[in-house]
C-alpha cells in the first residue's frame, strides 16, 4: 500500500498540523515510511514545530502562484508515484484530490475538523467532499454537523479522535526553572489555557471570573495571537496584572511542564460561524498530565470530558457558572486530585496514540 498525504501545512505549530503529523507517523508505522509520501502546501516558517519531519515536497512560493504551482506539481507527480490512496488533511485541498481521482481513479480521503466546515464552503469544495471515498473527522460533533447540514452519506464518515502521546504527557513535579523563566508566582492555585489567542476560545471569560475569585488564584495564558493586545488591556482595566501571566508562544518541549504547573486547565470555546472548535488537543494533553479540565458545551470540546468525572462541561456565556466550578475545585482538593486521576485514565482509554493508529488502520482497510 502506497499512500500520499497532502497537507495544507505540516510545519506551523497548530492543532491541524499536529493532528496531521500524528497521522503521518501512524501511516509510517503501519505501512513503512518508504511507502508514505508527504507534500506540504506551505514551507517551514518561524513559528514551527521544533521536531524535524521528512517532507517529500513543500511549496516554495506563496499566494495564488504557490497554490497553482503546488497543484500542478502534485498532479503531475501522481502519475510517477502511483499511490493507492490520497489523503488530504484539509477540505481546501479536496478539489485537488477530486481532480486526481477523476484523471487517475485514485481513491481519496478528506480530513475535517470543524471551523473550516461550518464557516462556509464553496460549492466545489462541498462537491469534492461529497465525492470523497471517506471523510475522517476528529470528533463526533463535526461528523454529525456534516451529516445533518451537508447531507453526506453516513457510511463515508469515520471518527478518528486526536491522539496524545501518553508516554510524553505525564504527571510530574513542577519545573522550578520554568517558574523562574516566566516569573510565575509560587504557592498559587493556577488556572491554565494553552492555545492561539482567538476571541472564541474563552480567555476573556476566565479573566472576568478572576474578579470573583480569591487573590491566590492566578491565570496562566500560554500562546500568541491577534487577541493578545485586547486581552492585556482587559487585564489592565480590571487591575489584574499581578494575577494574569502571558507567556507568548513557548517551545514544544516546555508544554508538558506548563500543564504540570496548573491545578485546572480551562478552554471554554463558543460555537458560531467563524467560531468554535472541533476537538481541541490541549484539554486532552492536560488531562493526560492528570489535570481536571473545564470546557465549553457548544462544540466538540465537550467530547474531551465527562461532566463531574474528569472535569466540567459548561456554557461559555455564564461567568458565574465558571466561578462556581473553579471555587468547587479550589475548596475541595481531594476531588481536584480524584478528577485529575480520572482525567489521565480517560485519555489513556480514549485518546492514546496506539488507539489512534489502530483506528486509522481500520478506516483505511475496512
Amino acid at each position: 500500500m502506497k499512500i500520499m498525504l497532502i497537507a495544507s501545512d505540516i510545519f506551523f505549530k497548530g492543532g491541524i498540523q499536529r493532528y496531521t503529523r500524528y497521522q503521518y507517523q501512524a501511516l509510517c508505522d503501519i505501512y513503512g515510511s518508504e511507502n508514505i509520501i508527504l507534500y506540504s502546501l506551505k514551507k517551514k516558517g518561524e513559528v514551527a514545530f521544533e521536531d524535524d519531519i521528512k517532507v517529500d515536497f513543500s511549496e516554495p512560493y506563496k499566494g495564488l502562484l504557490g497554490k497553482a504551482h503546488f497543484s500542478f506539481k502534485t498532479f503531475l507527480n501522481i502519475k510517477k508515484i502511483k499511490p493507492n490512496l490520497v489523503i488530504v488533511n484539509h477540505v481546501n485541498l479536496a478539489p485537488l484530490a477530486y481532480f486526481i481521482n477523476k484523471v487517475y481513479k485514485t481513491k481519496y480521503f478528506v480530513n475535517v475538523y470543524g471551523l473550516e466546515i461550518w464557516s462556509g464552503l464553496s460549492w466545489f469544495k462541498t462537491h469534492s467532499l461529497k465525492h470523497s471515498d471517506k471523510i475522517i473527522g476528529d470528533c463526533k460533533f463535526i461528523l454529525n454537523y456534516i451529516k445533518e447540514n451537508l447531507k453526506i452519506d453516513e457510511a463515508k464518515l469515520n471518527l478518528l479522535y486526536d491522539p496524545v502521546d501518553t508516554d510524553k504527557f505525564i504527571p510530574k513535579d513542577k519545573n522550578k526553572d520554568l517558574i523562574r523563566k516566566y516569573n510565575i508566582p509560587e504557592n498559587k492555585f493556577v488556572l491554565l489555557t494553552v492555545g492561539r489567542l482567538d476571541r472564541f476560545k474563552g480567555h476573556s471569560l476566565v479573566i472576568e471570573a478572576l474578579k470573583y475569585l480569591p487573590d491566590d488564584i492566578i491565570y496562566l495564558i500560554v500562546g500568541g495571537g491577534k487577541l493578545e493586545e485586547e486581552l492585556r488591556l482587559n487585564v489592565s482595566n480590571l487591575k489584574l496584572q499581578s494575577r494574569v501571566i502571558f507567556t507568548g508562544r513557548v517551545p514544544e518541549n516546555e508544554l508538558v511542564d506548563f500543564y504540570n504547573l496548573c491545578d485546572v486547565f480551562i478552554l471554554i470555546s463558543k460555537f458560531d460561524k467563524n467560531e468554535g472548535e472541533g476537538l481541541p488537543l490541549t484539554p486532552i494533553e492536560a488531562s493526560s498530565c492528570s489535570k481536571p479540565i473545564i470546557v465549553g458545551d457548544e462544540d466538540g470540546s465537550r467530547e474531551s470530558a465527562v461532566d463531574g468525572y474528569n472535569g466540567f462541561i459548561i456554557s461559555p456565556n455564564n461567568v458565574q457558572i465558571l466561578v462556581q466550578k473553579i471555587l468547587y475545585l479550589y475548596k475541595n482538593r481531594d476531588i481536584l486530585k480524584e478528577m485529575g486521576t480520572n482525567a489521565r485514565k480517560f485519555v489513556v482509554e480514549n485518546f492514546s496514540y496506539e488507539k489512534f493508529r489502530q483506528t486509522l488502520h481500520e478506516v483505511i482497510t475496512k
